[in-house]
């Protein structure tokens, strides 16, 4: 029989030397790879889609029943940037509501008027 050692308690607690190197490490692969310091914001992270209108009208004529993540996978986009989508239309009147509960609901193309 093989047993193996577990020790208990985790990882023990770095010398000042080894800390000061293991971080020195981590900042060198870093700057490497291009990423931001820890401190620093990364400007490109805000989180930015657009949908054509247009576009979107034609991929969404042409399905029966609408749902937000029906619509956010045909129309390539995430489920937040689908649901706007899908409110500016229904308020715009060319999706209406016709089931659904609890803001799961399935809308129908009526047109654009």
């Amino acid at each position: 029989m093989d047993y193996i050692a577990i020790r208990m308690g985790g990882a023990k607690k770095q010398t000042l030397a080894q800390a000061e190197k293991q971080q020195s490490a981590e900042a060198s692969k870093d700057e490497k790879k291009g990423k931001p310091k820890q401190g620093q914001m990364a400007k490109s992270t805000s989180f930015t889609q657009k949908i054509n209108e247009a576009e979107a009208n034609k991929v969404i004529s042409q399905m029966k029943a609408i749902t937000v993540y029906a619509a956010a996978k045909s129309l390539g986009v995430n489920a937040a940037m689908a649901q706007v989508f899908i409110k500016s239309s229904e308020a715009k009147g060319t999706l209406q509501k016709i089931g659904g509960y609890s803001g799961h609901y399935v809308y129908k193309y009526v047109g654009i008027k």
